[in-house]
């Protein structure tokens, strides 16, 4: 996706969106790439019923959000 520099100052949650979805967006100023946002991290998503089936532990939790929070 691309986005201009002015619709990241005017509406920055909306150029984000599309991130925050785990997508790439350039930023462009007069026609040009001038930067690229991406995201941090790969978003994976998951029916219930397949989160039901995952072997997942208090401890696995635990370390999840102790590795979120370095």
């Amino acid at each position: 996706m691309k986005s201009t520099l002015t619709d990241l100052h005017r509406a920055t949650s909306k150029v984000m969106r599309p991130v925050l979805a785990g997508k790439h967006v350039t930023i462009t100023e007069q026609g040009a790439p001038l930067a690229r946002i991406s995201p941090d991290y790969e978003r994976v998503t998951l029916s219930a019923a397949e989160l039901r089936k995952l072997p997942i532990s208090d401890q696995a939790i635990l370390d999840a959000l102790a590795e979120s929070r370095e």
